[in-house]
């Protein structure tokens, strides 16, 4: 379940000196408060993406919105929202996705220097997930190994997600039948992104 929302928190209070309440007629009263709103997932910022604001009296409470507020006290108001600054733990979102960005990319180059090794020796026990003809993903795993051929047995079963193939790499849909591919050919076929994935465990 996604929980995701806004939620505005105050960045800001400034106590006016020259402004009289047009509600009381009090001077000085009138305290200026601005907000800065962020999105959040699981009630973790991601980003800021406004400032709001409003006025209230310590005198008559009374609280007024930008729009109704007088000529004198809109541009107290703007004046103070332009140089009202929010904290940075608003972007702590954004941050952590960075974060995660650069983990995966580094991840992925990891993987990809695996996989260039085990092109370079394969081991029985290999398991090479494959785009079909059909458009449809299954794998292969090497049953035994020569100087040129790896000889592989076919899964039995397909699927349509290229990132599901894990969920058929059972020991028992791999029939006893094999059969041989030039260690050549099997590198062709990774650099094409035909075999596009190898686990060896």
């Amino acid at each position: 379940m996604l929980i995701y929302g806004t939620k505005a928190i105050n960045i800001n209070s400034v106590q006016s000196e020259t402004t009289t309440c047009d509600n009381c007629n009090t001077k000085g009263s009138i305290t200026i408060d601005i907000f800065r709103k962020h999105a959040h997932i699981f009630w973790i910022p991601v980003f800021p993406f406004g400032k709001v604001g409003e006025s209230e009296c310590s005198n008559c409470k009374n609280i007024l919105e930008p729009k109704e507020m007088s000529d004198q006290l809109k541009r107290e108001y703007d004046s103070i929202k332009s140089v009202s600054k929010g904290p940075v733990w608003q972007f702590a979102g954004l941050s952590l996705i960075a974060i995660l960005f650069a983990y995966g990319y580094y991840a992925s180059g990891e993987n990809k220097k695996l996989e260039l090794q085990y092109l370079k020796a394969p081991l029985a026990g290999d398991v090479y997930s494959y785009k079909g003809e059909n458009g449809n993903f299954s794998t292969l795993k090497v049953v035994n190994v020569s100087s040129d051929t790896v000889f592989v047995s076919p899964n039995e079963y397909e699927i349509d997600k290229r990132s599901k193939t894990h969920t058929i790499d059972k020991p028992e849909n791999y029939p006893e039948l094999y059969y041989g591919i030039s260690i050549e050919d099997v590198n062709k076929r990774y650099a094409s992104n035909e075999i596009y994935d190898i686990n060896r465990d």
